[in-house]
């Protein structure tokens, strides 16, 4: 992969994790298994979308931030 292509992909994995990150925050109580299960299909969906390390380490830290979120 060239430079400019890697770039973009970059760009559009940190770009769909915002909008995951936005989209589920603040998190719902850990109990809420409608929530989880929802925020689990979306983040499978995109990961299987980039199917790259990258991908798979953003999304990681996104539903790990917001699971300690929802802990407090």
């Amino acid at each position: 992969m060239d430079e400019a292509k890697e770039l973009k992909q970059a760009y559009d994995i940190f770009t769909a994790a915002w909008r995951i990150y936005k989209a589920h925050y603040p998190p719902k109580d850990l109990k809420d298994d409608s929530y989880w299960s929802e925020l689990a299909g979306v983040i499978e969906k995109t990961e299987a979308e980039y199917n790259c390390q990258l991908c798979r380490d953003v999304l990681c830290s996104v539903s790990t931030d917001l699971e300690h979120k929802a802990k407090k």
